[in-house]
């Protein structure tokens, strides 16, 4: 869900989802972001375009949320919301 909500913001390479991401939860690995992008690809839910760089280095592969993507994230959304009110009324804050 962070990382689709990430792309949907804006078009972003890897590399800057892993630092959005991995700014808010510390430990995660960068394999893992790699693998959810991944899945978000594989599912549909994410597009990929590949530009080469400016300064003549590496491409970079940039991730865009696509329509079934944007579905997606507010479902996820929507099923988050639910369970944090779940748990606030039962006393975890």
């Amino acid at each position: 869900m962070c990382v689709l909500r990430t792309i949907a913001e804006r078009e972003s390479y890897g590399y800057e989802i892993l630092k959005t991401v991995g700014g808010l939860f510390p430990g995660m690995d960068r394999s893992t972001v790699y693998a959810v992008l991944r899945r978000l690809s594989a599912v549909g839910d994410a597009e990929i375009r590949v530009t080469e760089e400016e300064s003549g280095g590496p491409a970079r592969k940039y991730y865009r949320i696509t329509p079934q993507g944007l579905t997606d994230l507010h479902s996820c959304e929507e099923e988050w919301r639910a369970l944090r009110a779940a748990v606030e009324k039962i006393g975890i804050q």
